[in-house]
């Protein structure tokens, strides 16, 4: 199958691969990290360039390969803290796993296999990899760390991980704006959603 051409395709195109998607991604509970990654996608696109046919695909799918672990690995593998070769290996599982399940997703829509190729590299490497092949691959990881500065990442990476404040988990992230982001827009989204989420803290803060 050949990429849709028209917006109105593209657009049932995306909602289709984001019901495929859904049973894995509901295992970590990630479809609105996917749903929120992909507006950032969508927003860098038109910002920086690039190829909408792998960008977004890969967006809504890099995560899916979490559906291959157990939930005592994921929570073994993920967050602020988790560390050292155990959780190297089994972040490195889902990366593999979700290339997989990303392949066998696109196979079954019949999505065009050059593109597909692109996609499943970019998901296979978009925690692990340090040097991003591309413009798309840049694109992908970008949108992606761009999801625990919205509003809503960062209070459910908050639920998600525990055992960590809010206060803490925003300066973590906020002390890696300058080594995370590939893209000045990245950067800039970064900087300005960060500065929100100080505003939010604080609030929260004086209400307690």
């Amino acid at each position: 199958m050949r990429a849709p051409v028209s917006p109105a395709q593209w657009n049932r195109l995306i909602d289709r691969l984001f019901d495929l998607a859904a049973p894995y991604l509901a295992v970590r509970g990630d479809m609105d990290h996917a749903r929120v990654s992909h507006q950032y996608a969508r927003l860098l696109l038109r910002r920086e360039g690039g190829d909408p046919k792998v960008v977004e695909p890969a967006v809504i799918l890099h995560d899916v390969g979490w559906s291959a672990l157990e939930p005592d690995q994921i929570r073994a593998a993920y967050g602020v803290r988790p560390s050292g070769e155990e959780a190297n290996r089994l972040n490195r599982t889902h990366e593999v796993a979700g290339a997989v399940i990303a392949g066998e997703i696109l196979e079954s829509i019949d999505y065009d296999r050059s593109l597909t190729e692109a996609i499943v590299t970019i998901i296979e490497r978009h925690d692990s990899g340090d040097d991003p092949a591309g413009l798309e691959e840049k694109l992908v990881k970008d949108a992606d760390r761009l999801w625990r500065f919205s509003k809503i990442g960062l209070w459910q990476e908050l639920e998600k991980q525990g055992g960590i404040g809010p206060r803490e988990y925003h300066d973590f992230v906020g002390a890696r704006i300058e080594t995370w982001f590939y893209t000045p827009t990245a950067a800039d989204l970064a900087r300005e959603e960060w500065a929100r989420r100080a505003v939010e803290i604080a609030r929260r803060g004086a209400l307690t």
